[in-house]
Protein backbone atom coordinates (compact mmCIF):
# COMPACT_ATOMS: atom_id res chain seq x y z
CA UNK A 1 0.00 0.00 0.00
CA UNK A 2 1.27 3.27 -0.68
CA UNK A 3 2.09 5.32 2.40
CA UNK A 4 2.81 8.78 1.10
CA UNK A 5 -0.23 10.81 2.84
CA UNK A 6 -0.80 12.69 -0.60
CA UNK A 7 -1.23 9.44 -2.47
CA UNK A 8 -3.46 6.55 -0.99
CA UNK A 9 -6.31 7.57 -3.36
CA UNK A 10 -4.64 6.15 -6.01
CA UNK A 11 -4.11 2.73 -4.03
CA UNK A 12 -6.97 1.19 -6.71
CA UNK A 13 -5.89 0.72 -10.02
CA UNK A 14 -8.01 0.47 -13.21
CA UNK A 15 -7.01 -3.24 -14.16
CA UNK A 16 -8.38 -4.31 -10.59
CA UNK A 17 -6.65 -8.38 -10.25
CA UNK A 18 -7.81 -9.67 -13.98
CA UNK A 19 -4.65 -11.03 -14.38
CA UNK A 20 -3.87 -12.38 -10.83
CA UNK A 21 -7.66 -13.85 -10.83
CA UNK A 22 -6.95 -15.98 -14.05
CA UNK A 23 -4.29 -17.47 -12.76
CA UNK A 24 -5.99 -18.11 -9.64
CA UNK A 25 -9.15 -20.04 -11.21
CA UNK A 26 -6.00 -22.30 -13.27
CA UNK A 27 -4.41 -22.96 -9.59
CA UNK A 28 -7.66 -23.98 -8.27
CA UNK A 29 -8.43 -26.32 -11.27
CA UNK A 30 -5.64 -28.44 -10.91
CA UNK A 31 -2.15 -27.26 -9.35
CA UNK A 32 -2.01 -29.02 -5.91
CA UNK A 33 -4.58 -28.07 -4.03
CA UNK A 34 -6.66 -30.69 -1.78
CA UNK A 35 -10.56 -30.64 -1.85
CA UNK A 36 -11.15 -27.54 1.22
CA UNK A 37 -8.01 -25.93 0.00
CA UNK A 38 -6.44 -27.63 3.39
CA UNK A 39 -3.17 -30.08 2.58
CA UNK A 40 -1.55 -32.99 4.80
CA UNK A 41 1.85 -30.99 6.49
CA UNK A 42 3.94 -30.98 9.55
CA UNK A 43 5.13 -27.72 8.78
CA UNK A 44 2.83 -25.23 10.78
CA UNK A 45 3.86 -22.09 9.27
CA UNK A 46 1.39 -19.33 8.71
CA UNK A 47 2.24 -16.90 5.76
CA UNK A 48 0.88 -13.67 5.73
CA UNK A 49 1.08 -11.09 3.30
CA UNK A 50 0.95 -7.92 4.54
CA UNK A 51 0.92 -4.32 3.54
CA UNK A 52 3.97 -2.90 3.96
CA UNK A 53 3.85 -0.32 6.97
CA UNK A 54 2.63 -3.82 9.04
CA UNK A 55 5.36 -5.83 7.24
CA UNK A 56 8.24 -3.60 7.34
CA UNK A 57 8.12 -1.41 10.47
CA UNK A 58 8.46 -4.61 12.52
CA UNK A 59 12.04 -4.39 12.37
CA UNK A 60 12.38 -0.89 11.14
CA UNK A 61 10.19 0.87 14.24
CA UNK A 62 9.53 -2.22 16.61
CA UNK A 63 9.13 0.45 19.21
CA UNK A 64 6.18 2.65 17.64
CA UNK A 65 4.72 1.22 14.19
CA UNK A 66 6.32 -2.25 15.13
CA UNK A 67 4.02 -2.86 17.98
CA UNK A 68 0.89 -3.64 15.71
CA UNK A 69 2.60 -6.42 13.40
CA UNK A 70 4.79 -7.56 16.51
CA UNK A 71 1.25 -7.90 18.48
CA UNK A 72 -0.67 -10.11 15.63
CA UNK A 73 2.09 -12.09 15.55
CA UNK A 74 2.77 -12.87 19.11
CA UNK A 75 -1.13 -13.04 20.29
CA UNK A 76 -1.31 -16.11 17.94
CA UNK A 77 1.38 -17.83 17.96
CA UNK A 78 0.83 -17.74 21.89
CA UNK A 79 -2.76 -18.94 21.40
CA UNK A 80 -1.43 -21.50 18.79
CA UNK A 81 1.12 -23.18 20.38
CA UNK A 82 3.81 -24.93 17.91
CA UNK A 83 2.41 -22.60 14.84
CA UNK A 84 5.06 -19.67 13.46
CA UNK A 85 3.18 -16.35 11.83
CA UNK A 86 5.68 -14.88 8.96
CA UNK A 87 4.31 -11.30 7.98
CA UNK A 88 5.54 -10.22 4.38
CA UNK A 89 5.62 -7.10 2.19
CA UNK A 90 4.98 -8.59 -1.76
CA UNK A 91 4.45 -5.01 -2.52
CA UNK A 92 1.11 -3.19 -3.37
CA UNK A 93 -1.74 -2.66 -6.18
CA UNK A 94 0.20 -4.12 -9.40
CA UNK A 95 3.00 -5.61 -7.85
CA UNK A 96 1.29 -7.45 -5.29
CA UNK A 97 -1.01 -9.11 -8.08
CA UNK A 98 2.22 -10.05 -10.26
CA UNK A 99 3.93 -11.64 -7.41
CA UNK A 100 1.10 -13.06 -6.94
CA UNK A 101 0.39 -14.57 -9.91
CA UNK A 102 4.04 -15.52 -10.11
CA UNK A 103 4.14 -17.21 -6.40
CA UNK A 104 0.87 -19.58 -7.52
CA UNK A 105 1.95 -20.62 -10.42
CA UNK A 106 5.62 -21.29 -8.41
CA UNK A 107 3.52 -23.29 -5.97
CA UNK A 108 4.43 -20.70 -3.19
CA UNK A 109 1.59 -18.61 -2.68
CA UNK A 110 0.70 -17.57 0.91
CA UNK A 111 -1.85 -18.56 2.92
CA UNK A 112 -3.46 -14.99 3.77
CA UNK A 113 -3.25 -12.10 0.99
CA UNK A 114 -3.58 -8.35 1.34
CA UNK A 115 -5.53 -6.35 -0.30
CA UNK A 116 -8.11 -3.65 -1.15
CA UNK A 117 -10.33 -3.32 -3.87
CA UNK A 118 -9.82 -7.06 -5.93
CA UNK A 119 -10.94 -9.77 -4.06
CA UNK A 120 -14.66 -9.69 -5.81
CA UNK A 121 -12.81 -10.95 -8.51
CA UNK A 122 -11.20 -13.77 -6.82
CA UNK A 123 -13.99 -14.47 -5.09
CA UNK A 124 -15.76 -15.15 -8.92
CA UNK A 125 -12.83 -17.25 -9.38
CA UNK A 126 -13.45 -19.71 -6.39
CA UNK A 127 -9.89 -18.43 -4.86
CA UNK A 128 -10.85 -17.42 -1.53
CA UNK A 129 -12.36 -19.37 1.54
CA UNK A 130 -15.55 -17.61 2.88
CA UNK A 131 -15.93 -16.21 6.24
CA UNK A 132 -19.34 -16.25 7.12
CA UNK A 133 -19.21 -18.82 9.21
CA UNK A 134 -16.20 -17.41 11.40
CA UNK A 135 -18.18 -14.03 11.18
CA UNK A 136 -21.41 -14.58 12.92
CA UNK A 137 -20.81 -13.31 16.05
CA UNK A 138 -18.77 -9.86 14.86
CA UNK A 139 -20.36 -8.87 12.06
CA UNK A 140 -23.00 -5.95 13.49
CA UNK A 141 -19.55 -5.04 14.85
CA UNK A 142 -17.93 -4.34 11.90
CA UNK A 143 -19.04 -1.20 9.53
CA UNK A 144 -20.53 -2.53 6.62
CA UNK A 145 -18.85 -0.13 3.98
CA UNK A 146 -15.35 -1.69 5.14
CA UNK A 147 -17.01 -5.23 4.27
CA UNK A 148 -18.73 -4.42 0.77
CA UNK A 149 -15.28 -4.48 -0.99
CA UNK A 150 -14.79 -8.15 0.35
CA UNK A 151 -18.28 -10.20 -0.49
CA UNK A 152 -18.96 -11.72 -3.29
CA UNK A 153 -22.57 -13.26 -4.60
CA UNK A 154 -24.12 -12.82 -0.91
CA UNK A 155 -20.80 -14.27 1.26
CA UNK A 156 -17.93 -12.23 3.27
CA UNK A 157 -14.42 -13.67 1.63
CA UNK A 158 -12.36 -10.38 3.35
CA UNK A 159 -12.09 -8.92 6.67
CA UNK A 160 -10.59 -5.39 7.21
CA UNK A 161 -7.55 -4.85 9.13
CA UNK A 162 -8.17 -0.70 9.49
CA UNK A 163 -10.03 1.71 6.98
CA UNK A 164 -10.42 5.01 5.88
CA UNK A 165 -12.81 7.33 4.90
CA UNK A 166 -13.68 10.98 2.64
CA UNK A 167 -14.69 14.32 4.75
CA UNK A 168 -14.16 17.81 4.12
CA UNK A 169 -11.67 19.80 4.48
CA UNK A 170 -11.23 23.62 4.48
CA UNK A 171 -8.33 26.11 5.10
CA UNK A 172 -9.65 28.73 7.47
CA UNK A 173 -7.12 31.12 6.65
CA UNK A 174 -8.27 31.53 3.02
CA UNK A 175 -12.17 31.82 3.78
CA UNK A 176 -11.59 34.45 6.50
CA UNK A 177 -8.96 36.43 4.16
CA UNK A 178 -12.27 36.55 2.08
CA UNK A 179 -13.87 37.72 4.83
CA UNK A 180 -16.19 34.73 4.79
CA UNK A 181 -16.82 32.82 8.54
CA UNK A 182 -14.99 30.01 8.78
CA UNK A 183 -16.32 28.54 12.04
CA UNK A 184 -18.35 26.16 10.41
CA UNK A 185 -18.41 24.61 6.93
CA UNK A 186 -20.89 25.19 3.81
CA UNK A 187 -24.01 23.03 4.89
CA UNK A 188 -25.23 22.68 1.33
CA UNK A 189 -23.58 22.36 -2.39
CA UNK A 190 -25.43 25.74 -2.57
CA UNK A 191 -23.41 27.14 -0.12
CA UNK A 192 -20.34 25.62 -0.93
CA UNK A 193 -20.47 27.26 -5.00
CA UNK A 194 -21.88 30.54 -3.75
CA UNK A 195 -18.90 30.46 -1.04
CA UNK A 196 -16.33 29.29 -3.84
CA UNK A 197 -17.31 31.55 -6.46
CA UNK A 198 -16.84 34.24 -3.96
CA UNK A 199 -13.42 33.62 -3.06
CA UNK A 200 -12.68 33.16 -6.09
CA UNK A 201 -13.34 36.24 -7.09
CA UNK A 202 -11.97 38.27 -4.04
CA UNK A 203 -8.71 36.15 -4.41
CA UNK A 204 -7.78 37.62 -7.70
CA UNK A 205 -5.28 35.03 -9.00
CA UNK A 206 -3.34 34.57 -4.99
CA UNK A 207 -6.19 32.11 -4.05
CA UNK A 208 -9.35 30.30 -5.20
CA UNK A 209 -12.40 28.64 -3.58
CA UNK A 210 -12.37 24.92 -4.30
CA UNK A 211 -9.75 22.00 -5.06
CA UNK A 212 -11.16 20.17 -7.59
CA UNK A 213 -9.13 17.05 -9.72
CA UNK A 214 -9.80 16.17 -13.44
CA UNK A 215 -9.46 12.28 -14.95
CA UNK A 216 -6.06 11.38 -14.97
CA UNK A 217 -6.32 8.18 -16.97
CA UNK A 218 -6.08 5.09 -14.70
CA UNK A 219 -5.84 7.09 -12.03
CA UNK A 220 -8.88 7.23 -9.83
CA UNK A 221 -8.71 9.86 -7.75
CA UNK A 222 -10.91 12.23 -9.92
CA UNK A 223 -13.41 9.48 -9.72
CA UNK A 224 -13.33 8.57 -5.81
CA UNK A 225 -14.13 12.26 -5.24
CA UNK A 226 -17.15 12.50 -7.56
CA UNK A 227 -18.29 9.20 -6.31
CA UNK A 228 -18.81 11.23 -3.13
CA UNK A 229 -21.33 13.55 -4.09
CA UNK A 230 -22.92 10.76 -6.79
CA UNK A 231 -23.80 8.56 -3.63
CA UNK A 232 -25.13 12.08 -1.54
CA UNK A 233 -27.49 12.34 -4.35
CA UNK A 234 -28.96 8.86 -4.72
CA UNK A 235 -26.88 8.07 -7.98
CA UNK A 236 -24.20 5.66 -7.48
CA UNK A 237 -21.51 4.53 -9.76
CA UNK A 238 -23.21 0.78 -10.07
CA UNK A 239 -26.52 -0.51 -9.47
CA UNK A 240 -27.36 -2.75 -6.82
CA UNK A 241 -26.02 -5.95 -9.43
CA UNK A 242 -23.33 -4.41 -10.48
CA UNK A 243 -23.86 -2.76 -13.46
CA UNK A 244 -22.28 0.42 -14.42
CA UNK A 245 -24.87 3.86 -13.30
CA UNK A 246 -23.26 6.62 -15.03
CA UNK A 247 -26.23 8.21 -16.28
CA UNK A 248 -28.78 7.91 -13.64
CA UNK A 249 -31.02 10.87 -14.08
CA UNK A 250 -29.77 12.52 -10.65
CA UNK A 251 -26.42 12.07 -11.21
CA UNK A 252 -26.66 14.62 -13.85
CA UNK A 253 -27.69 17.35 -11.44
CA UNK A 254 -24.40 16.13 -9.66
CA UNK A 255 -22.25 16.87 -12.69
CA UNK A 256 -24.10 19.99 -13.38
CA UNK A 257 -22.68 21.01 -9.82
CA UNK A 258 -19.28 19.46 -10.55
CA UNK A 259 -18.68 21.40 -13.58
CA UNK A 260 -19.64 24.77 -12.36
CA UNK A 261 -17.49 24.59 -9.00
CA UNK A 262 -14.57 23.28 -11.46
CA UNK A 263 -14.73 26.66 -12.48
CA UNK A 264 -13.45 27.97 -9.30
CA UNK A 265 -10.24 25.88 -8.94
CA UNK A 266 -7.00 27.45 -9.87
CA UNK A 267 -6.47 26.63 -13.76
CA UNK A 268 -4.26 24.15 -14.65
CA UNK A 269 -4.29 22.41 -11.39
CA UNK A 270 -7.43 20.25 -11.56
CA UNK A 271 -5.14 18.36 -14.99
CA UNK A 272 -1.93 18.29 -12.53
CA UNK A 273 -0.71 14.77 -12.87
CA UNK A 274 0.16 14.88 -9.60
CA UNK A 275 -2.20 14.30 -7.69
CA UNK A 276 0.10 15.42 -4.31
CA UNK A 277 0.58 18.57 -6.28
CA UNK A 278 -3.30 19.03 -6.40
CA UNK A 279 -4.31 19.01 -2.46
CA UNK A 280 -1.29 20.98 -1.73
CA UNK A 281 -2.76 23.76 -2.63
CA UNK A 282 -5.04 23.93 -0.16
CA UNK A 283 -2.31 23.32 2.27
CA UNK A 284 -0.14 26.40 0.95
CA UNK A 285 -3.22 28.92 1.15
CA UNK A 286 -4.19 28.38 -2.89
CA UNK A 287 -7.45 26.93 -1.75
CA UNK A 288 -10.03 26.76 0.40
CA UNK A 289 -12.20 24.19 0.56
CA UNK A 290 -11.90 20.13 -1.00
CA UNK A 291 -12.91 16.84 -0.66
CA UNK A 292 -10.09 15.10 1.96
CA UNK A 293 -9.38 11.47 2.96
CA UNK A 294 -8.78 11.07 6.74
CA UNK A 295 -5.14 10.71 5.55
CA UNK A 296 -5.27 15.09 5.07
CA UNK A 297 -5.44 15.69 8.75
CA UNK A 298 -1.45 14.21 9.58
CA UNK A 299 -0.81 15.59 5.46
CA UNK A 300 -1.85 19.17 6.69
CA UNK A 301 -0.32 18.93 9.70
CA UNK A 302 2.85 17.78 7.94
CA UNK A 303 2.57 20.65 5.20
CA UNK A 304 2.26 23.36 8.10
CA UNK A 305 -1.22 23.88 7.69
CA UNK A 306 -2.10 24.90 10.81
CA UNK A 307 -5.64 26.52 10.40
CA UNK A 308 -6.74 23.70 8.19
CA UNK A 309 -10.65 22.00 9.56
CA UNK A 310 -12.74 18.98 8.88
CA UNK A 311 -15.91 18.25 8.32
CA UNK A 312 -18.57 16.02 6.47
CA UNK A 313 -18.86 17.15 2.91
CA UNK A 314 -21.79 19.32 2.28
CA UNK A 315 -25.11 17.77 1.00
CA UNK A 316 -27.42 18.54 -2.19
CA UNK A 317 -30.90 19.27 -1.33
CA UNK A 318 -32.98 16.38 -0.61
CA UNK A 319 -29.64 14.29 -0.39
CA UNK A 320 -28.23 12.04 2.46
CA UNK A 321 -24.64 11.76 4.05
CA UNK A 322 -22.60 9.37 2.11
CA UNK A 323 -19.09 8.65 1.47
CA UNK A 324 -16.49 6.23 0.43
CA UNK A 325 -13.88 3.90 2.39
CA UNK A 326 -10.43 4.68 0.80
CA UNK A 327 -7.80 2.87 2.02
CA UNK A 328 -9.52 -0.17 3.43
CA UNK A 329 -7.26 -2.90 3.89
CA UNK A 330 -8.63 -6.29 3.69
CA UNK A 331 -7.21 -9.76 4.68
CA UNK A 332 -8.54 -13.04 2.79
CA UNK A 333 -7.92 -16.66 2.97
CA UNK A 334 -6.67 -18.05 -0.49
CA UNK A 335 -8.28 -21.81 -1.03
CA UNK A 336 -4.42 -22.91 -1.97
CA UNK A 337 -3.59 -22.27 1.84
CA UNK A 338 -1.74 -25.22 3.69
CA UNK A 339 -3.89 -24.55 7.10
CA UNK A 340 -7.12 -22.90 6.10
CA UNK A 341 -8.67 -23.16 9.56
CA UNK A 342 -5.65 -21.52 11.03
CA UNK A 343 -5.74 -18.91 7.98
CA UNK A 344 -9.45 -17.94 9.04
CA UNK A 345 -8.65 -17.50 12.48
CA UNK A 346 -5.93 -14.95 11.96
CA UNK A 347 -8.14 -12.79 9.64
CA UNK A 348 -10.71 -13.39 12.42
CA UNK A 349 -8.04 -11.87 15.17
CA UNK A 350 -7.42 -8.70 12.60
CA UNK A 351 -10.95 -7.54 13.67
CA UNK A 352 -10.47 -7.88 17.75
CA UNK A 353 -10.52 -4.45 19.51
CA UNK A 354 -7.30 -4.85 20.89
CA UNK A 355 -6.01 -5.14 17.54
CA UNK A 356 -8.23 -2.90 15.79
CA UNK A 357 -6.87 -0.26 18.49
CA UNK A 358 -3.43 -0.97 17.91
CA UNK A 359 -3.73 -0.07 14.09
CA UNK A 360 -4.53 3.18 15.82
CA UNK A 361 -2.38 4.16 18.62
CA UNK A 362 0.40 2.66 17.01
CA UNK A 363 0.24 3.44 12.93
CA UNK A 364 -2.65 5.91 13.38
CA UNK A 365 -4.98 3.93 11.12
CA UNK A 366 -8.79 4.22 11.56
CA UNK A 367 -10.36 1.27 13.41
CA UNK A 368 -12.79 -0.73 10.95
CA UNK A 369 -15.11 -2.05 13.81
CA UNK A 370 -17.58 -0.12 15.70
CA UNK A 371 -17.12 -0.81 18.77
CA UNK A 372 -13.16 -0.08 18.26
CA UNK A 373 -13.71 3.46 16.94
CA UNK A 374 -15.88 4.42 19.18
CA UNK A 375 -13.42 3.33 22.11
CA UNK A 376 -10.59 5.55 20.22
CA UNK A 377 -13.22 8.72 19.10
CA UNK A 378 -12.37 10.31 22.53
CA UNK A 379 -8.39 10.19 22.01
CA UNK A 380 -8.71 11.56 18.31
CA UNK A 381 -8.10 14.89 17.77
CA UNK A 382 -10.67 17.70 16.83
CA UNK A 383 -8.90 17.13 13.19
CA UNK A 384 -9.59 13.67 12.84
CA UNK A 385 -13.37 13.01 14.74
CA UNK A 386 -15.12 14.29 12.23
CA UNK A 387 -13.71 11.07 9.90
CA UNK A 388 -14.92 8.98 12.69
CA UNK A 389 -18.53 10.60 12.56
CA UNK A 390 -18.72 9.48 8.59
CA UNK A 391 -17.94 5.92 9.69
CA UNK A 392 -20.52 5.34 12.34
CA UNK A 393 -23.38 7.09 11.31
CA UNK A 394 -22.91 8.13 7.15
CA UNK A 395 -23.68 5.74 4.33
CA UNK A 396 -20.68 4.71 3.16
CA UNK A 397 -19.09 2.54 0.39
CA UNK A 398 -16.30 1.29 -1.44
CA UNK A 399 -15.31 2.34 -5.25
CA UNK A 400 -17.38 -0.47 -7.34
CA UNK A 401 -15.37 -3.36 -8.49
CA UNK A 402 -16.16 -4.29 -12.35
CA UNK A 403 -16.36 -8.09 -13.40
CA UNK A 404 -15.08 -7.59 -16.98
CA UNK A 405 -12.62 -5.16 -18.55
CA UNK A 406 -12.39 -3.03 -15.61
CA UNK A 407 -10.09 -0.66 -17.22
CA UNK A 408 -12.12 0.36 -19.96
CA UNK A 409 -15.15 0.50 -18.25
CA UNK A 410 -13.38 3.67 -15.58
CA UNK A 411 -12.22 4.93 -19.21
CA UNK A 412 -15.54 5.28 -20.28
CA UNK A 413 -15.98 7.39 -16.96
CA UNK A 414 -13.17 9.52 -17.15
CA UNK A 415 -13.51 10.74 -20.95
CA UNK A 416 -16.69 11.60 -20.08
CA UNK A 417 -15.69 13.58 -16.71
CA UNK A 418 -13.21 14.77 -19.42
CA UNK A 419 -15.65 16.11 -21.77
CA UNK A 420 -18.25 17.54 -18.33
CA UNK A 421 -14.94 19.77 -17.21
CA UNK A 422 -13.98 21.30 -20.25
CA UNK A 423 -17.09 21.18 -22.75
CA UNK A 424 -20.56 23.16 -22.51
CA UNK A 425 -22.27 19.60 -24.11
CA UNK A 426 -25.25 18.17 -23.13
CA UNK A 427 -24.63 16.67 -20.05
CA UNK A 428 -27.30 13.62 -21.04
CA UNK A 429 -25.58 12.87 -24.01
CA UNK A 430 -22.10 12.87 -22.38
CA UNK A 431 -22.96 9.98 -19.64
CA UNK A 432 -25.41 8.58 -22.01
CA UNK A 433 -22.15 7.77 -24.41
CA UNK A 434 -20.06 6.74 -21.06
CA UNK A 435 -22.97 4.32 -20.24
CA UNK A 436 -23.46 2.81 -23.89
CA UNK A 437 -19.61 2.37 -23.44
CA UNK A 438 -19.08 1.28 -20.04
CA UNK A 439 -22.07 -1.69 -20.69
CA UNK A 440 -20.15 -2.53 -24.05
CA UNK A 441 -16.81 -3.07 -22.38
CA UNK A 442 -18.49 -5.27 -19.23
CA UNK A 443 -19.75 -7.89 -21.80
CA UNK A 444 -16.52 -8.42 -23.00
Amino acid sequence: MKTSTGHRARAVRAGAGALAASVLAITMSGCGASPGGTQASDDKTLVVWAEGTTADTIKSDPDKQGKYGQYLIDTFEKAHPGVTVKIENHGWDDVLRQNLTTALLAGTGPDIIVGENYFQSYAANDALVPLDDEIKDIKDNLIPGTLEAGQYDGKTYALPSWTGVFGFERNCTVIEEAGLDCSSAPATWDDLLTQAKEITAKGAGKYYGYTDQGPQGSNLGAVFRAAVFLNQAGAPLATADGKPNFNDPKALDVYKFLREIDKTTQPGLNFDPDEGKIYSALFEGKSAYQVAGSWHVAWAAQSGCTDCQYSMVPLPAGGTQSSLVVGNVLYAVLKTSKHVDLAKEFVKSLTTDEAQELGYTAIGRIPATKSALEAVRPTMSAAEQPFADVLLNADVHPLPQWSTNPQQVWQAWNDAFLKTLTTNDSLSDIWDEAQATAETALKG
